[in-house]
């Protein structure tokens, strides 16, 4: 199974660690430091999924956010730093931005940033504005090593739509998803521990069935994200809980879904640590909802 990079404590540093690297010369040399950080940048963020204080991460990724903003404008083929910026996006506001209204404009841009990082605007003119009918010669130009991207505009995308479902042509924007999202999971189903089949399950479960949602489906992809985690991916649950269990007014499966997440034992899966732990604060949030949604 895959490793995918994830957000790290050690981001706190990377504002100072950068600025010490990059020097005050001429745009040719900037572009090189900022090459040579790319890996530096990656691995801490690959070791930040071990963090087992959310609370230590959510703190310094604004300014993580801010250094990209930099290492982006200064090295703007750099689709690495791009494709981390996009992920750290999504992570920000799923985990700490409250508010809906600033969490979608984080969305927003963790989206835009995915496509940048793919470079392959004729898709993204395919699947964003282009017929519906077109839409599968356009995903089938897409290869393995487009998935990485792909995760991300997926992820940020469905986020952003969630919070516009009283937007009708936000609410049309899921026909367009779906078949991204279905091309993703054919590329690479189980990168980030099987977040394809996560995204792939919620879509498919966040519509009525009179708006061609299939909630048999959307279990069975959540069945197969959960096998591909060996059930340790603790965000799996909580999905299947908001989405497939809400939507099908099923509350013994949403209160077993979310115990399952606060019985977990810590450690489970090591490199997603930090993510598990958002998953319990996540579960412990709906499980307090409880009532509100099913009574």
């Amino acid at each position: 199974m895959k490793r995918r990079r994830g957000i790290a404590p050690g981001l706190r540093l990377l504002p100072f660690v950068a600025l010490a690297l990059i020097p005050a010369g001429g745009c040719s040399t900037s572009k090189l430091a900022v090459s040579a950080m790319t890996p530096v940048l990656q691995n801490t963020v690959d070791a930040a999924l071990r963090s087992d204080d959310p609370r230590l991460v959510g703190d310094a990724l604004p300014t993580s956010l801010l250094l990209l903003d930099g290492m982006m404008e200064t090295d703007r083929g750099n689709r690495e730093i791009v494709r981390l910026s996009s992920m750290l996006h999504f992570a920000y506001a799923f985990a700490w931005v409250e508010e809906p209204e600033r969490a979608s404009r984080y969305y927003a841009r963790g989206r835009d940033l995915g496509w940048r990082a793919l470079g392959r605007p004729e898709v993204q003119v395919a699947v964003t504005a282009g017929p519906l009918k077109e839409l599968p010669a356009a995903l089938a130009k897409l290869k393995q090593d487009d998935a990485e991207s792909l995760v991300w505009i997926a992820a940020n995308w469905a986020q952003w739509i969630e919070l516009h479902l009283e937007d009708t042509s936000a609410v049309a924007d899921i026909s367009r998803l779906m078949p991204l999202t279905d091309r993703l999971v054919e590329l690479d189903e189980t990168i980030f521990w099987g977040m394809p089949r996560i995204l792939a399950g919620a879509l498919q479960a966040s519509r009525p069935i009179t708006l061609g949602g299939n909630p048999d489906r959307a279990r069975a992809e959540f069945d197969r994200a959960l096998e591909i985690s060996d059930r340790n991916l603790l965000l799996a649950q909580v999905f299947e809980a908001k989405t497939l269990a809400v939507q099908t007014f099923d509350g013994e499966s949403f209160q077993s879904s979310l115990r399952e997440v606060l019985e977990a034992a810590p450690g489970q899966l090591p490199e997603a640590e930090l993510l598990n732990r958002i998953a319990r604060i996540k579960a412990e949030e709906l499980l307090a909802r409880y009532e509100d949604i099913f009574e």
